[in-house]
Parts: C-alpha cells; sequence; structure tokens
C-alpha cells in the first residue's frame, strides 16, 4: 500500500507511513494467531483509498470492525480484543476464559446519565465529590457472581461503535458460558431481573442496547450524501401535500427503528394510491371504448367496463397493482436503475435472496429489464410481513417480521429504497406553490 493510500483523520495527517505498517503488521499478526479475519477493502468513490475490516465471532455470525484510520488501529492494539466475542442481538461482549459478560445501558426514557446518577444515589450525588461515577455493585448470595452498573469500559467503547464515553454498561462476572447463546440468554435474564427490580424500586426504566445496522460500519459519514453546493438552494417553487409530508419526516426521524421507518414511507406512497390507481383504470377503460368493436348495448362489453372498474379499486387484494401504478407514473425506469447501481454491495444485496425477510429479487443483471414491479413486489412482501398480513391465496400466510430481529437489522437497502421512491411520488405530485 502507498502513502497515498494511507487513510488517516485530520487530526493525524503527519502520521509516519512506516509505523502505521507497523501497527497494521501487528494487527495482522494478532489475528493469524486468534485465527481471525482481517481484510483490506477500497474505500467507495474514492479511488486508492484503502482501510481495514476486522471480523470478529458473534454466535453463528461474524460483526465488522472498521478501521480507518491510524487512531482506529491504536486503539484496537490497545485491548485484548481476541478475548471477546459479541452477543448478538445486543451491543455486549463477552470472554469465555474470563467468565465476564459487559452490555451497554440505555435509559427507556432517554434520561441523561447524570439525571440517574442523582436518581440512584440520592443526597450523595450532592456531596463535595460531585465528579465521583455512578458504580453500583451487587454480589450474589454465594459470593461467586457479581453484577454492576458502572461507566463503560474501554473495551466495550473501543470494539461497539454504538458506545459513548457518557454510557453506562451492565457487567456480569463469575459467569459459565461457553456458547454465544448460553451467554446471550444469562444476559437477557439477568438484565431482565434486575432492570425490573430498579423500575419497581426507583422508576428509572433500564434496557440492554441493541445492535443497529450502522451505515457508516460500510461507508464513512462523509459519504453519505451526494456533492452539494449552497448555491444550489433555490426558493421553493412546489409544494407539497400536508399528510404524506408529515409522514415523510416522521419516517425521516424514525432512526434506528426499521419496521417504523419502512412502514412511514410505504404510507407515503400509500396515499397516492387513489390517485395514480385511477389513471390506470382510466386508460384501461379508455382503451375499451375507442375499440371499434365496443358497442353499448352489448352485456359483454359493459361487463368489461365494470370488470376493469371493479379491479381498479384498490381492494385490499389488489393493493400490490396500486403500488405497481403508483410507481408506474412517479418513477422513471432509468433513474430506479442508477440508483439501485451505485455501489457493488447494494447491487449484490438486492440481486440475490434475503432469508426471511423477502424471496423477491431485483434483476439488475439484465439490463432491458423495467425494475418498478419488481421493487414493487419486493416492498409489499416486506410490508405484509411487517404487519403480519396476508399476499394473496396462492401464497397464503406471511412470516412475522420482528422488532430487533436479524430480518429487521437487514432493512437498511429496502429502506433506502423506499425512500427514494417516496421522495419520487411527492416530487411527481407536488403542484406549484402558491401564497393564498
Amino acid at each position: 500500500m502507498s502513502e497515498e493510500e494511507i487513510l488517516v483523520d485530520d487530526e493525524k495527517k503527519d502520521v509516519d507511513p512506516k509505523e502505521y505498517e507497523r501497527a497494521k503488521s501487528e494487527l495482522k499478526n494478532r489475528c493469524e494467531k486468534a485465527n481471525l479475519i482481517l481484510r483490506e477493502e477500497e474505500e467507495p468513490f474514492k479511488d486508492g483509498i484503502k482501510y481495514l475490516v476486522l471480523e470478529l465471532p458473534s454466535g453463528r455470525d461474524k460483526r465488522s470492525y472498521a478501521i480507518w484510520d491510524y487512531a482506529n488501529l491504536e486503539q484496537i492494539l490497545s485491548i485484548q480484543f481476541e478475548n471477546f466475542v459479541f452477543l448478538n442481538p445486543y451491543e455486549a461482549i463477552c470472554s469465555y476464559e474470563n467468565g465476564t459478560i459487559e452490555a451497554l445501558v440505555t435509559t427507556i426514557d432517554r434520561i441523561p446519565t447524570s439525571f440517574l446518577r442523582r436518581r440512584l444515589l440520592g443526597r450523595r450525588s450532592m456531596g463535595e465529590d460531585k465528579t465521583s461515577e455512578l458504580d453500583l455493585e451487587v454480589l450474589s448470595k454465594d459470593g461467586e457472581k457479581k453484577l454492576n452498573l458502572s461507566p463503560a469500559s474501554k473495551e466495550i467503547e473501543i470494539l461497539c461503535s454504538g458506545a459513548r464515553r457518557s454510557m453506562l454498561s451492565l457487567k456480569l462476572s463469575g459467569i459459565r458460558a461457553g456458547r454465544h447463546d448460553d451467554a446471550v440468554r444469562i444476559l437477557s435474564r439477568m438484565a431482565d431481573a434486575f432492570f425490573f427490580q430498579m423500575d419497581l424500586s426507583f422508576g428509572v426504566g433500564l434496557n440492554l442496547a441493541r445492535v443497529r445496522f450502522r451505515r457508516h460500519l460500510i461507508y464513512p459519514s462523509r459519504m453519505r450524501a451526494p456533492e452539494a453546493s449552497l448555491d444550489d438552494l433555490e426558493f421553493p417553487s412546489q409544494e407539497y401535500d400536508e399528510a404524506p409530508m408529515s409522514l415523510y419526516w416522521y419516517a425521516r426521524s424514525a432512526q434506528g427503528m426499521p419496521l417504523l421507518q419502512f412502514l412511514a414511507y410505504y404510507q407515503v406512497i400509500e396515499f397516492y394510491f387513489p390517485t395514480y390507481f385511477q389513471v390506470e383504470a382510466r386508460r384501461e377503460i379508455r382503451r375499451i371504448l375507442k375499440n371499434p368493436t365496443f358497442r353499448a348495448d352489448r352485456d359483454a362489453d359493459i361487463g368489461r367496463v365494470l370488470s376493469a372498474l371493479s379491479s381498479k379499486r384498490g381492494s385490499i387484494g389488489d393493493e400490490r397493482s396500486m403500488l405497481r401504478a403508483t410507481l408506474q407514473e412517479c418513477v422513471d425506469p432509468g433513474e430506479l436503475r442508477s440508483f439501485l447501481s451505485l455501489d457493488k454491495r447494494k447491487q449484490e444485496f438486492f440481486s440475490s435472496k434475503t432469508k426471511g425477510l423477502t424471496t423477491h429479487k431485483l434483476p439488475l443483471a439484465n439490463p432491458t429489464a423495467d425494475l418498478r414491479n419488481d421493487a414493487a413486489d419486493r416492498l409489499y412482501d416486506i410490508r405484509c410481513k411487517i404487519v403480519h398480513t396476508k399476499n394473496d391465496v396462492r401464497e397464503g400466510e406471511v412470516e412475522l417480521l420482528l422488532p430487533f430481529s436479524k430480518e429487521a437489522e437487514q432493512l437498511y437497502y429496502d429502506i433506502e429504497l423506499i425512500r427514494y421512491l417516496a421522495r419520487q411520488v411527492l416530487i411527481t405530485a407536488s403542484s406549484p406553490l402558491k401564497f393564498d
């Protein structure tokens, strides 16, 4: 790797390339001894810039740890990362050898840690030592197990990308677990019991932090938005319907709640089902009436018109058709293909089946395929699994898509897709801005 390929942050641009290579070599050696995968990937959109990805065990899966710069490299080398496994679906680490588990803790009502400390410690937190940290310790009756609620350790701060210095963690020691599922079960049961006790005693709602699919593990945050300039902003000329715009902003605010976010974007599109489905119905009826063989006094021809009307009214069983019709009217097929082809990961995701999420693939390998109907079928299938309804009578009852499940974590790209489509529908349905 050349000097130009070394990715460093703004504060460490003067890092000696030899020192970077030395640290990188040390990490590689430690990974080889621990049978851990360390690979090098090229950063999207910036040719020649590379970063490291460390694969750490997490049950039957792996969890990626991205090393973007020398600072990240120093951090991971400063701890015994080889001794830990992640406990899905939590932001938690476990050392089987040491018999310890540590999990990040959040407050259900979003109160700051300082308020929580004051609630639990009472007058003790108001004394002279205002810098003292919350550190609760509880021993089991046999003295073999210990539970701590205290500031997050250095290890979990480094390994869990969702960690912040102000966060608390629940630490269990004296635990006997040799398998991932056993450790998860112990953590879940202990946390539920201890947090319920705290809720009863202090009125404090605590919860274990769960893993969320984080885009910055794939791309740096600075790559999320397209290049834009403040000079491109102009005085608004279009206005948007209030109800779907409210749903759109609701979806944008539902970060970390993928099922809720997906459904809110879906409802933006659903708002316009009657509008654009009627367009298709009118087109179908117009085609029937323009046929030279059509006769108004013939029952069979009138029946064709009635059939077109009844099939285009948007009954529950025909919602998939309404979604298709709306996307056909509002989305350009070429622009949709370009959006889906922005990067290789997105192409691979949509081109393959996602077990437990949907079996509908997008035929991106076919350059002439119109992807709008395939996208509609995929999103409708996911929508049905979220609300636990039925597809059509041929497919029967669908499986339930649960919050915090692995499948829900995989919704990121589909949320990207449905947000893109919701935007296109809003743009198409917009009207000239009026001030009266």
